[in-house]
């Protein structure tokens, strides 16, 4: 019961906050915006590296082909945004379905030097591709309009992440329930005991990697149409590095700390940089400029330390935090309770 009225009251806190927010706070809804299209791009890498095992350091490369899919389709054939969404998507599926083929010879760290070369590679190739990227000047997707209304402002375009967020979550809670998220889990644990078992290694893999790239697809087309600019360099390695934090520190093979660890890393270092900035502004550093430094880089250096100790103390990652509060409140609440019984 506990569960279900937390996952509620977090429901009603997501609808809500767009327009609880002070107006001097507006920049947060961009800010959640960002985090909400990168927690779609997290859950399918998550399907791929937490469920199926398979390393991926190049998936901002499945982003790139969205985004500049979706401006293509819209920009340059005609078709509408609502129907573009979903073809960016299938395109960055097949071109992760043909990617996993000759993933099937490869796994461990070698897998994540090939993820990488291709994570390189398609921003050199869409930089190169001047018709559809316009080279490293960008292009400008156009706003994503619906019976008169023009989903240009940040808090519409909140509630159209939201749904789309919703629905791929729901998808990919099915996925790791049925037969093919234990197919991935199998794989991942022991692909010789999984092959023994009738799984299809080469099947499971491809599909893996094409769930994985649809989604990122899907968050690609989302992201063009947010920000109304795109260029092949935005879609850097350090994006990719970025997605994988986020499952690391959420929770490899959970699909709500996909979500969590995106909301986590998008949110915390630029609250951290507001704090820090207010503290400058007010001189509380002048005397002290070993401390001014600090806290320049204070986003930085508490992302980074938070990470340490997630990985320290909860290798299960922050998704799991709720659990331990949960056991170590119980077990400060049972001395009590027996000494009552004495």
């Amino acid at each position: 019961m506990g569960k279900k009225l937390l996952t509620l009251l977090g429901v009603a806190a997501l609808l809500a906050l767009p327009y609880a927010l002070p107006d001097e706070w507006s920049w947060l809804v961009l800010l959640l915006n960002r985090a909400l299209i990168l927690a779609i791009a997290a859950i399918g890498l998550n399907l791929l590296t937490g469920f199926a095992g398979q390393i991926s350091i190049g998936h901002a490369a499945f982003i790139a082909i969205g985004a500049f899919s979706s401006y293509g389709l819209t920009a340059l054939v005609g078709i509408p945004f609502w129907g573009a969404l979903p073809l960016a998507g299938l395109i960055s599926a097949a071109v992760g379905y043909a990617l996993g083929f000759p993933a099937l010879r490869l796994q461990g760290h070698y897998l994540a030097i090939a993820t990488l070369g291709f994570g390189v590679a398609v921003p050199q190739i869409l930089n190169i591709w001047k018709g559809l990227s316009g080279g490293w000047t960008g292009v400008k997707p156009a706003a994503p309009y619906l019976y008169g209304l023009y989903f240009k402002e940040d808090r519409p375009y909140y509630y159209l992440i939201l749904i789309a967020l919703a629905i791929l979550t729901w998808a990919a809670l099915n996925i790791a329930k049925r037969r093919t998220g234990r197919a991935f889990i199998a794989l991942r644990d022991s692909s010789v005991a999984a092959q023994a078992m009738g799984i299809s290694l080469a099947q499971y893999k491809t599909t893996a990697f094409a769930l994985s790239a649809f989604y990122a697809g899907i968050a690609g087309s989302l992201w063009a149409h947010m920000m109304n600019y795109i260029a092949p360099h935005d879609f850097n390695l350090g994006l990719s590095m970025e997605l994988f934090t986020i499952i690391v520190l959420g929770g490899l093979a959970s699909v709500p700390g996909s979500i969590v660890g995106s909301l986590f890393m998008s949110l915390l270092p630029k609250v951290v940089e507001k704090i820090s900035l207010a503290l400058q502004r007010s001189g509380a550093f002048d005397h002290s400029p070993f401390l001014m430094n600090v806290f320049k880089n204070l986003n930085q250096v508490l992302t980074g330390v938070i990470l340490v100790l997630v990985v320290l103390y909860l290798p299960l990652g922050l998704v799991d935090l709720w659990r331990k509060l949960k056991h170590w409140w119980a077990g400060r609440q049972r001395p009590a309770a027996a000494g009552e019984v004495k």
